[in-house]
């Protein structure tokens, strides 16, 4: 995962850099963004991270990479509204702790996935500017621990007749989540533009309120 990690880490610089290095107008003057909807692709990293639960219990989570996608609407050229949808996975070590006090430990991986309303404030209307965002979704949480009895459904299918499949219940949980962010745009062309932040989230579980933070780039498309 360091690899990964290293890779996006000189993708984001590269593209930020190369962006900034050229002689766009738009830079300087910037194409008006209000009144515009702009398509959004993310790609962000997560660094490895952990966090502690009830009795002694605690949880390591590796780091990954995360991807989704999202519309904004430019209110005006300062105040952009929208959403996004953005999913990944992790694979975490836990230690849980018994009655008697004793610990184990065992891995799997956790699943993801956060629909998401957010408010961006771009504090220049220019084509390179800092700006803050914040906002607020709900995160589904997979953890992957067995949570039943392997149970089987059947259906028909059109090509394969009638099917079974099994399939064991595992912990989830759906949650609300906050987030909040800072970085900088920079609008490449008119139609093209690069979005770099750094982030932080907050999910509200039944056992506690873990922080997740991460590195964002996002590829924007103006429509």
């Amino acid at each position: 995962m360091k690899s990964i990690s290293r890779l996006f880490s000189i993708v984001a610089a590269g593209a930020l850099a190369g962006a900034l290095a050229l002689p766009s107008p738009v830079q300087a003057q910037g194409a008006p963004r209000e009144g515009s909807l702009e398509f959004i692709l993310p790609i962000s990293y997560s660094p490895s991270t952990s966090f502690n639960g009830q009795g002694g219990s605690s949880a390591e989570l590796n780091s990954t990479l995360g991807f989704g996608f999202g519309l904004g609407y430019n209110v005006n050229n300062h105040l952009q509204l929208g959403g996004t949808v953005n999913w990944g996975y992790r694979n975490y070590i836990a230690t849980t702790t018994n009655n008697n006090g004793t610990t184990s430990q065992g891995s799997g991986q956790l699943s993801s996935s956060t629909i998401g309303f957010n408010a961006i404030y771009y504090f220049m209307s220019s084509g390179l500017t800092p700006f803050l965002s914040a906002g607020i979704g709900s995160t589904w949480v997979d953890t992957g621990i067995p949570n039943g009895l392997p149970q089987t459904g059947c259906w028909y299918d059109p090509w394969y007749g009638y099917v079974c499949n099994s399939y064991t219940p595992t912990k989830s949980q759906t949650a609300v989540s906050y987030t909040g962010g800072a970085g900088v745009r920079f609008e490449v062309s008119r139609a093209f533009s690069v979005q770099a932040s750094y982030n932080k989230a907050w999910i509200e579980l039944t056992k506690g309120t873990p922080e997740v933070d991460s590195w964002r780039v996002d590829l924007v498309w103006r429509m």
